[in-house]
């Protein structure tokens, strides 16, 4: 069985992307907003947990899937937090110091976080993937398999990039307690990859029209 670890090319410009910014954040102090930098720091990640997320198949047969985050963000400043990023850094266990992967969100919340209240739920997904023609749950079995680790960075305001801790992806198809987790994404299929159950919405069914009534 074929298995590769593979960065499509349309992820590299994104995590370097992401990578520049995080290391222009971290030696630019001067540059930064301490005050938002001790809110930042503040700043609590709730329900993280990592797993594998299937991507798709392409028209050779070959199952994709990458690493993908799912979590909650806590205010727990003692004021109201009006914008918050998050970013997740993907790092394969043979290149500790390398970005393999990234994921991104703009805000975690439409309106301001009061103190105490906790954000929606959000998932990041790398941009990078794990290729074979196994199926998907057989690749945690394969000599190749790499294990990721997630870096959590949040920003507030005009912080910096502050670390949230690491956590790694599970070896695992879907979050814990979910069996299939379906949730619509913005990103294109790339390469002529259909997509998976992880990059699909939900369908709803379409209801029956209603018989018309009888004449009596």
């Amino acid at each position: 069985m074929r298995f590769h670890r593979l960065l499509l090319p349309s992820a590299v410009g994104f995590a370097a992307l992401l990578s520049a910014l995080l290391v222009a954040s971290l030696g630019g102090a001067g540059c930064v907003n301490q005050e938002d930098n001790a809110a930042a720091a503040r700043m609590k990640l709730d329900e993280l947990v990592g797993y594998w997320a299937v991507r798709g198949r392409d028209s050779e047969g070959n199952n994709y899937i990458r690493p993908a985050v799912r979590f909650r963000v806590q205010n727990t400043n003692p004021e109201p937090i009006e914008y918050v990023q998050v970013m997740s850094v993907f790092r394969r266990e043979s290149s500790p110091e390398e970005a393999w992967g990234t994921g991104y969100v703009h805000s975690v919340a439409e309106e301001v976080l009061a103190p105490g209240e906790v954000s929606e739920e959000h998932t990041l997904r790398a941009d990078s993937n794990y290729i074979s023609q196994g199926s998907p749950e057989s690749m945690f079995e394969n000599e190749l398999w790499e294990d990721v680790e997630i870096e959590m960075f949040v920003r507030v305001g005009a912080s910096s990039w502050v670390s949230q801790g690491k956590t790694v992806a599970l070896r695992r198809l879907g979050p814990p307690g979910v069996e299939k987790y379906l949730e619509p994404i913005d990103d294109e299929p790339i390469y002529g990859i259909a997509p998976g159950p992880d990059d699909v919405p939900e369908t709803e069914s379409e209801a029956e029209p209603e018989a018309p009534p009888e004449r009596r």
